[in-house]
């Protein structure tokens, strides 16, 4: 599945419609167009979006994820793997209308997670900004994932969570399998259970990253 460049797509388009008169107010302060637009896999760059790879897994892994997943955006709010979006150097700290990205989002977004993850089983690869604008309180299982390299936490865990997404999705695991996932050296060691948060670590002898 490749989406080319769709200049017809109109912000009415959008998944999660309640955001768009936010999103509109988004679009001028940062002089975003809709001439432009490509999905979000081929928009955004960093370690997380080159080591998931998109563009190589299997027709049905990707249309997995584009219908499971749900990707947060300082432009759009929230959008799915294979939306069509402009290009918009934008973060939730910078500035727009006299306020931070990520506190002109908070209540639009947290409102809508709730709800929409309400009874649902979630895997977060969020970083901690992005955390912070998430409501996941009234899903029924929320799955995170630790690191360890050398028994020491690894701080830039990009890639570790694209390459864990993609296992997951590529064996298509349930939460109660996530035993089987490994990647490089890394294996499965402990998970633990609070409340309805389920924290995964994986541990490296430290070979690769």
């Amino acid at each position: 599945m490749i989406l080319k460049d769709t200049p017809s797509f109109s912000i009415q388009d959008y998944p999660f419609p309640r955001l768009n008169p936010q999103r509109l107010k988004m679009m001028e302060c940062t002089h975003a167009n809709m001439d432009n637009l490509l999905p979000v896999w081929r928009r955004y760059k960093g370690p997380f979006w080159e080591s998931l790879e998109f563009w190589v897994l299997p027709p049905p892994v990707q249309k997995r994820l584009a219908e499971r997943s749900v990707v947060m955006s300082p432009l759009l709010g929230l959008v799915h793997i294979d939306t069509p979006i402009p290009y918009a150097p934008i973060g939730w700290k910078d500035v727009c209308n006299g306020k931070r990205v990520g506190e002109l989002w908070r209540s639009y977004i947290r409102e809508l997670t709730k709800e929409i993850f309400s009874d649902q089983v979630v895997f977060s690869f969020l970083g901690r900004e992005e955390e912070k604008l998430v409501d996941l309180s009234k899903a029924k299982l929320v799955v995170r994932f630790i690191y360890r390299k050398k028994g020491r936490v690894v701080t830039n865990s990009q890639p570790h969570r694209a390459f864990t997404l993609r296992y997951i999705e590529e064996k298509n695991l349930s939460p109660d399998h996530l035993e089987k996932i490994n990647f490089y050296d890394y294996r499965v060691t402990h998970k633990e259970l609070r409340d309805n948060v389920l924290t995964v670590i994986l541990e490296s002898e430290g070979r690769y990253i």
